[in-house]
């Protein structure tokens, strides 16, 4: 059997102004048998794809994987390359029996909002109606009818943060490997409750988010039942679609897929007020670590959060640190080319004043006037060993950790979310010995923070990963929607109540 493999993922926040070039995408770029190559063996989904085609013996035909970190519109252009590299083998290929793909489902090009759609369509062009499509997804998709309508199988994360990406990639390689052995034939079914939830609350080891997955694997114990995909939604992208989605996969029983899914969206609904965020001004959040018995109290900056597009260089937490003083305090980390550039001039062990952080826009706190010294120099690479990304190399770009008072700030070249302790430990620091670490993260970083955090407070800062979404401008989202129009909807509900 051969086996298309390929993926193009990004994770579009439409309220940056930081475009999305196919510069970012090569970075993370891998074409043909160098694919194979860079991921065997590896803990990814393409791992995850090339250990069941072994398995299976599946003759894999790779074509392109791309990814960029999180920021604004992807350029046209860059899209339409992409898409292109991962056509062409396609294309070319004598004969294909299925289609493996990983798409994240939050993509928005400069005129496309629905990127997965049309690459899942673009693919259906060439292979036909016939030949298996089957992708993963990341579990904040905002998942379009058309990404349903041309695939066979969407198989979502289960977790947030998300360690289960490699078993969600033998998952749906496996599911291949049914629909080629004949022993399966996917029927899909979608509901989208009118809600939009924010990332701090689709944590799923806590309630209310671990309801509907609990309720999902539960469903996944009928043998009718091949796949549920809760997809919490990514509130960042303003599209008619955006919002929460669960997507139900049934062998032959559509019936039973539309009626499973319709119940865990009644579910989401009925619960939707406890998917509210709670999080705590910056000088409170600081004052309630500083009087924390014991360490290390975790500070998460989730408005400045690089992994759902924030530029990471939001001086507000940083401020507050300095002007009361705390002592015994890393922050990780803040992204400020400029300044790395004059602190590896100065050298190690200069003492200089400079502007730091505040450079992208107006919106995550202005840059702030500080003395410092540079303690450590590195060329940023490490070795995550964490459930996140435990084997995949990481690089943050040329690193300074800067020590203004008592707070060591790791200042890197390139946009980086923490979600590993190696990332400390590779410039010096032993993260277990601060009283306050400050993560530009929403959750990731509790995979592998969690279990060193004596505390962990959610802080409310500025920015366009903000657990405040009443604040966003929203010109496409469908309306009413939840938590935006609370009256409208209560007065809906109530009129349906009445009439049911």
């Amino acid at each position: 059997m051969h086996v298309v493999i390929g993926s193009i993922s990004h994770e579009t926040n439409t309220f940056s102004n930081v475009p999305t070039g196919l510069d970012k995408f090569r970075e993370n770029l891998y074409l043909g048998q160098d694919i194979v190559k860079a991921f065997k063996g590896k803990h990814a989904i393409a791992s995850a794809f090339i250990q069941v085609a072994e398995e299976e013996g599946f003759d894999l035909i790779p074509t392109l994987w791309a990814s960029a970190t999180p920021s604004g519109l992807v350029k046209d252009e860059a899209f339409n390359h992409l898409l292109s590299k991962m056509i062409q083998p396609i294309e070319s290929a004598e004969k294909v029996d299925g289609v493996l793909l990983h798409l994240h489902g939050a993509m928005v090009t400069q005129s496309i909002d629905d990127p997965e759609g049309e690459i899942l369509e673009a693919v259906r062009g060439v292979v036909g109606h016939e030949v298996p499509v089957i992708s993963t997804l990341d579990l904040h998709a905002n998942i379009a009818e058309r990404m349903v309508r041309e695939a066979d199988v969407l198989v979502g994360y289960d977790t947030y943060p998300h360690v289960d990406r490699f078993d969600r990639g033998i998952e749906a390689a496996g599911l291949m490997a049914e629909i080629l052995g004949g022993r399966l034939k996917p029927t899909m079914a979608m509901k989208k409750p009118p809600m939009i939830v924010s990332p701090q609350r689709q944590k799923t080891n806590y309630y209310p988010m671990n309801a509907l997955i609990n309720l999902a694997h539960e469903m996944e114990t009928d043998e009718n039942i091949v796949n549920v995909t809760v997809s919490g939604g990514y509130p960042f992208a303003d599209l008619e679609f955006t919002g929460m989605t669960m997507v139900v996969t049934t062998n032959n029983r559509q019936d039973v897929a539309q009626e499973k899914a319709d119940n865990l969206a009644a579910l989401a609904w009925k619960i939707r007020r406890d998917f509210l965020a709670d999080v705590i001004p910056p000088k409170e959040a600081v004052a309630e670590a500083t009087v924390t018995q014991g360490g290390p109290v975790v500070l998460a900056d989730h408005a400045d959060n690089p992994g759902g597009g924030a530029p990471c260089d939001g001086t507000v937490i940083l401020q507050t640190l300095l002007e009361l003083g705390v002592e015994n305090a890393v922050l990780a980390v803040m992204a400020d080319p400029e300044a790395v550039n004059k602190m590896v001039k100065a050298g190690v062990g200069k003492a200089l004043t400079l502007n730091l952080g505040g450079r992208t826009d107006t919106l995550h706190g202005p840059p702030i006037h500080v003395m410092g010294t540079v303690k450590l120099i590195s060329d940023g690479n490490f070795l995550p060993l964490g459930p996140m990304s435990s084997g995949l190399e990481s690089n943050m770009g040329r690193t300074v950790v800067f020590t203004c008072q008592g707070v060591d700030v790791i200042v890197t070249e390139k946009r980086l979310q923490p979600t590993d302790l190696e990332l400390y430990r590779s410039v010096g620091i032993e993260p277990t010995r601060k009283k306050i670490i400050v993560v530009k993260s929403a959750v990731h970083f509790r995979a592998s923070h969690e279990p060193i955090a004596k505390k962990i407070i959610e802080v409310d800062t500025p920015g366009i990963h903000s657990s405040r979404l009443s604040a966003f401008q929203y010109k496409k989202l469908r309306r009413p929607i939840f938590p935006l129009d609370v009256e409208m909807l209560g007065i809906a509900e109530l009129k349906k109540s009445l009439t049911d």
